[in-house]
């Protein structure tokens, strides 16, 4: 599957969801790597993420809300206090090298056929959601290549241009050859779609097709280590139940 891509976005500090889905990637024979950002954040080991990426040779590591907010020194509005305060926490964990790192992470990655982005184009750093048609066509508007691949909502997705809604995915879908795509590629660490299993995707461009592949991880490992650092207990419990 030397012609794939496997693609991950949202890990969210979970050490255990990262390992199981980078297991499955080996298992799948695939050595092209990109992550779409939120390495951090929500979760208790965001170090040891970090490290365990950059160990790895990615074709590149995108800058995700969470990346920027725990990079920065200013405090970011419109937030609940939970996040705020899981902020704050993952600042005072992380070194000043881990944090120089993700600030300088890119915005945008542009490849042969594909590009990707955390969030949502023309503005990367207005954190925009695309979770509906609308917000889908204000991103085609400014999409170069066919093919867009986003995270940032942790809800597997996928809207082809000139379509008024989202379609009804299955794990696997056919790229369009003659209309642009985005497509989420969900969420490693922390679903938000009714499945706690981790989500990632593979790009296969020998068959044109997106994957989405779901991982079981030792979910109460990751709950257990939120709580023992004192981050908020929703945090935790949030993962039994995907949302």
């Amino acid at each position: 599957m030397s012609e794939s891509i496997a693609i991950l976005s949202d890990i969210h500090a979970n050490l255990p969801a990262l390992e199981a889905v980078l297991a499955d990637i080996e298992t799948q024979g695939i050595r092209d790597l990109l992550c779409l950002g939120d390495v951090v954040g929500y979760g208790a080991q965001p170090a040891e993420c970090i490290e365990r990426l950059r160990a790895l040779g990615f074709l590149s590591i995108l800058r995700g809300n969470h990346d920027a907010y725990a990079a920065s020194e200013v405090d970011p509005p419109n937030v609940s206090h939970e996040t705020l305060e899981g902020i704050r926490w993952t600042r005072a964990r992380l070194s000043p090298e881990h944090r120089a790192w993700l600030g300088a992470l890119p915005l945008t990655w542009q490849g042969r056929d594909a590009e990707a982005v955390h969030a949502a184009l023309p503005q990367p750093e207005a954190w925009d959601y695309v979770l509906e048609a609308s917000a889908a066509a204000r991103h085609f508007a400014h999409q170069r290549q066919r093919i867009c691949f986003i995270g940032h909502s942790h809800q597997p997705a996928m809207f082809v241009e000139r379509e008024d809604r989202a379609l009804d995915i299955t794990s696997l879908e056919s790229i369009r050859p003659d209309r642009k795509q985005v497509i989420n590629v969900g969420s490693v660490g922390q679903p938000r779609d009714k499945d706690e299993r981790a989500c990632y995707l593979i790009y296969r461009r020998d068959m044109q097709d997106v994957w989405w592949r779901r991982v079981a991880y030792d979910v109460s490992a990751t709950q257990s280590a939120i709580i023992a650092a004192g981050l908020p207990v929703k945090f935790a419990h949030r993962l039994s139940h995907g949302k």
